[in-house]
Parts: structure tokens; sequence; C-alpha cells
């Protein structure tokens, strides 16, 4: 995935046009009122300058009401514009749609990565993906969240001119409904540690019939995707994120050590550990409390484990 930015040449959602409204109108007004004082303020600087005026020329002014009256009033009138597109325009993000009337996802943010937790579907199965499936003209409620052990994130769609903090120990929700079809970045907005820059994924949007073919099913991966077989270690190091710290097929250091040949090097319990209590044992040139601890069922962790050993 490219670690460039884009989409704040397209408006995909519904609220777009009014926050590029509010953001234009206080751009021209705030370079109007700056003008309108750094202007003059040179002009008379050079206009009254020591070698063009004499001493028995200055004089005392007293007041101009016209003058006073049109520098209080235009510059209050622009910012009371200012306020009602800014409020107006911050409304709209924040009215959220009722639940019942909106597809609510579960969006979980971690140092690097994003998962999307899907309510479950007819017949139980529950989606979860890195990237971000929802239907063209529905209303989409994010539930946000971060791992209490974790750092402050921010989930911003440029395309959508949308952005909200996800914040350990906290729920911060965010709607939006996309209006076009296509695929649309997402990035991390707050400054997160070292791999922040890769804290990447996308927003599909697709048609709503695609969508619910998708959703019914039980694929575990996107729609129209080709399904590849994976174990379910392969499956839980995907899911957590796991690549975006450590290599698993070389001994690149990311954030966290390689972890090719490491089966060779450590037995399960160590590893076990590494994985639940990863500030117990910390390797030799890597800082303590970088890496935060998982919460995982033992079959879990075990299958994890087998992965990390064999690369399968």
């Amino acid at each position: 995935m490219s670690n460039s930015l884009q989409g704040f040449d397209t408006m995909a959602a519904t609220f777009a046009a009014d926050v590029d409204h509010a953001f234009w109108l206080n751009f021209w007004i705030s370079i109007i009122l700056g003008l309108s004082v750094i202007v003059p303020m040179f002009y008379f600087a050079w206009k009254y300058r020591a070698d063009k005026v004499k001493d028995e020329e200055i004089s005392t002014a007293t007041h101009n009401t016209v003058l006073e009256i049109a520098w209080t009033l235009i510059p209050t009138a622009m910012l009371m514009v200012l306020f009602y597109y800014g409020y107006s325009s911050m409304k709209i993000l924040r009215t959220m749609p009722a639940e019942s009337e909106s597809i609510v996802i579960d969006l979980e943010g971690k140092k690097w990565s994003w998962n999307h937790t899907y309510a479950a579907n007819k017949a139980g199965f529950v989606h979860k993906s890195a990237e971000l499936y929802v239907p063209k003209g529905k209303n989409i409620i994010l539930k946000m969240h971060a791992p209490i052990n974790d750092v402050i994130h921010a989930y911003f769609v440029p395309a959508f001119r949308m952005k909200e903090d996800v914040v350990p120990g906290r729920v911060t929700k965010q709607w939006f409904n996309a209006e076009k079809l296509g695929t649309y970045d997402v990035e991390c907005a707050e400054y997160c540690g070292t791999r922040h820059s890769y804290m990447l994924t996308k927003i599909h949007v697709i048609p709503e019939a695609e969508y619910n073919a998708w959703f019914e099913g039980n694929s575990k991966v996107g729609p129209g995707e080709k399904e590849v077989a994976k174990s379910k270690g392969h499956e839980l190091y995907d899911m957590n994120g796991c690549s975006g710290c450590h290599s698993i097929d070389s001994d690149t250091v990311l954030v966290g050590p390689g972890l090719k040949g490491i089966g060779a090097k450590h037995d399960a319990q160590y590893l076990k550990d590494a994985i639940l209590t990863p500030n117990k044992d910390v390797p030799e040139g890597f800082t303590a409390g970088i890496m935060p601890p998982f919460n995982m069922s033992d079959e879990d962790v075990s299958a994890l484990v087998d992965y990390i050993k064999t690369g399968k």
C-alpha cells in the first residue's frame, strides 16, 4: 500500500461539500481581514516615514466616528458569518443518525493498524477486516476505540472530509454516508509513534446489492476478492497488525525484531510470553513498553506461535 494520501480532490460523502464551503469561506474572509490590517500598516509606514514628515507637521488625531464604526461592525459581521457556517457544518458532522437506520461497525485503532468488526449476519457470521466495505448511500456509524494501553490515533478520510480521534479506554463515534462508488484512503492523523506514517487502510464504497451479498456470506476477504487459504495463526497475525512491527520472513527490524528463524532460537513458552506479557523479557537493543500485551485465548496464542515459528 502506498503511503501517499489522496482524496482532497474528491467529495465522496454527503457532508463533504458543507465542510469545503465552510473552509473556503473561512479562508477568504481571513485573507480579507488580514490584508485589511497588513496593507494599511505597510502603506502608512511608507507614507509617514521619518524622512518624509517634519516634526511641525505632526498632529494628534482625536477620533473618526464613521471609521470607528466601520472597523468594528465589518469585522464583527464577517466573524459572525464564519461562526454561522462553521457551526452549521459542524452540526451536520456531529448529528448522529439513529443506529436503527444505520450500519454500525466497531473500529479498533492500535499501533499501527486498523480493524473493522461488523455485526453478526443472519447466519451468525462476523466479518472482520483491516479495510472497510460499505454500501453506497447508507448511513454508516463507526464506534471507535483503542486498547487502554495504546496511544491516541485519528481516523482521517480526506475524500469524506472526516476525522475523529480514537482514544484509549473511550468510545468515540463518527458517521458518514458515501454517495460515490470507489476506494478511498484512510490515514492516522494523530502522531502515534514509529510506524505512524504506515497506519493506512482503505474504505471501499460498493453497490448495495454487492454489499448485502457479501455481508450475508461467510467470506473472510472483501467483496470480489479471491479467498486464499490461510492458517488460523496467519489470520491472527494479519488481524492483530503484527506485520506493522515485525517482518515474518526476514531479519529486518521495522519496530520490533524480525521473526525469521525465531522458532530455532526460542521455545513456544518464550513466544507465548512475548505475546501476552511483552515487557517480561525484552530483547537486547529494544525498548520496553512499545509492544502492547495481547489478550488472547490459549488456542489463539498457540496458533499464532505456530505461525511465527514456521511462517505457515
